[in-house]
């Protein structure tokens, strides 16, 4: 797209200031059954999502094309729907001057030097390792996906910057059979480069995740020591960092409304906001051009601070702290990227602190399950018993109940086997001291 004509186009309609966030976006995707290659898929995407002022109100385009034959497309969307717009701050335009950006290394060269075929014969071992790593391990399904994005940030005030980031996820799901017992089971990496993935730990993990569940059964009902697996523990605490949103505290709809420089968890549990890093969901600037700067949520138990993006900032009377982000065509503050300070055990150091309990890596319903609101849960879940410091059986047909500000005031250790999750949360694994659990 011509960028100076769209934007002598988006003056003469009177639009001032006017706003361009374009991406460009290339994904392979293979896709594995057993050894056999099932799928193998290279897109290429754009976006485009332009918004600007007229008369003081806000309008907005958006479009998965970009090229000049949209230009007037956009341009006139823009006009049309500031017509029917919010009054927006000029001032919510940030111009290029004063503003200092620091480094997030989200772009791995080599990585993207690695051919298509590199990541077929990747996904081709995985399968055949985990397949000859337990006998009863019947199928495996690996999915290698490689992604790369490249988004530019740019206005007519001055404002021009942009992000380059890529990254594989690594997906496997198993199927084990003994006798009439059937399970499934999966395992994930995010990862930043390939060259330091422990292959044959992959496949033992999730042939282990299938093979391990077999023969599970319930528990009886009551009050159990749990540790949670890294996935879960991010699960869960997706509602709390939604809480941290200056937004959500306006609209009476945080969980932390009030509680700033309270001391209402545990003091092992500490959460800090990282987006300067080399992690996929890092950014050195939010969607609205802020610098992003890594600081702490939770210090010991304690939240320091919510997050503001530029709106919310000047009703608070305070600064952005760099967290908008574009959610439909609005901007509101979130916790991009969030890290669980890790702590001093390992996986197997912290089932032999529990003694007794249950370890719990598998949760469902969480969409519906978990109420953002008030924190409270109840979810069907599955994992193994702790019996003796030791993992003993599968647990199956469970469902567990709890809050997770109750919960979180209530961890009893916090173990070093972090996880970067899909939730854009990293965290280890964390033991809760009691929990109901609805079993037998």
């Amino acid at each position: 797209m011509d960028m100076n004509k769209l934007y002598k186009a988006a003056a003469a309609a009177g639009i001032a200031p006017f706003e361009t966030r374009i991406s460009n976006e290339n994904i392979i995707t293979v896709k594995l059954f057993n050894e056999d290659v099932e799928n193998y898929t290279v897109a290429e995407n754009g976006s485009m999502k332009v918004r600007g002022l007229v008369d003081g109100k806000g309008g907005v385009f958006s479009s998965d094309r970009v090229d000049d034959e949209v230009i007037d497309v956009a341009v006139k969307a823009v006009k049309d729907s500031a017509e029917y717009g919010q009054p927006v701050d000029p001032e919510f335009f940030l111009g290029g001057d004063g503003l200092e950006y620091e480094d997030a290394p989200t772009f791995n060269e080599k990585l993207a030097a690695v051919p298509a075929s590199e990541f077929i014969a990747l996904g081709k071992t995985i399968a055949k390792k985990t397949l000859g790593a337990d006998k009863r391990i019947e199928s495996v399904n690996v999915q290698v996906e490689y992604s790369y994005n490249e988004t530019r940030l740019k206005n007519s005030v001055g404002l021009d910057v942009a992000q380059k980031t890529n990254y594989v996820i690594i997906f496997g799901s198993a199927k084990a059979k003994d006798g009439d017992s059937v399970e499934s089971g999966s395992h994930y990496e995010i990862l930043t480069g390939i060259d330091g993935l422990d292959i044959d730990g992959f496949a033992k993990k999730l042939a282990a995740d299938a093979a391990d569940r077999l023969g599970g059964d319930s528990v009886k009902s009551g009050k159990y020591k749990v540790v949670y697996s890294p996935n879960c523990a991010a699960a869960l605490l997706t509602a709390l960092t939604d809480g941290f949103s200056a937004f959500n505290v306006e609209q009476h709809i945080s969980l932390l409304e009030g509680k700033i420089g309270q001391k209402i968890f545990s003091p092992l549990f500490s959460l800090e906001q990282t987006p300067i890093g080399s992690e996929p969901f890092c950014s050195a600037f939010d969607s609205e051009g802020m610098p992003c700067k890594n600081a702490l949520l939770i210090d010991k138990g304690v939240p320091t601070d919510y997050v503001y993006d530029l709106a919310t900032a000047k009703r608070a009377g305070k600064k952005s702290t760099g967290n908008g982000v574009l959610q439909g065509g609005n901007v509101r503050p979130a916790v991009m990227y969030a890290h669980v300070l890790p702590g001093d055990k390992s996986l197997e150091e912290l089932f032999e602190f529990v003694g007794d309990g249950l370890y719990i890596d598998d949760l469902g319903g969480i969409g519906t399950g978990l109420n953002a609101q008030s924190g409270a849960y109840s979810l069907q879940a599955g994992g193994f018993l702790i019996e003796n410091g030791k993992l003993s059986r599968p647990v199956s047909l469970i469902t567990v109940a709890g809050n997770i500000m109750t919960d979180f005031n209530d961890v009893i250790a916090v173990g070093n086997d972090e996880k970067t999750t899909y939730h854009g949360i990293k965290t280890p694994s964390i033991a809760i001291g009691s929990l109901s659990v609805s079993g037998k």
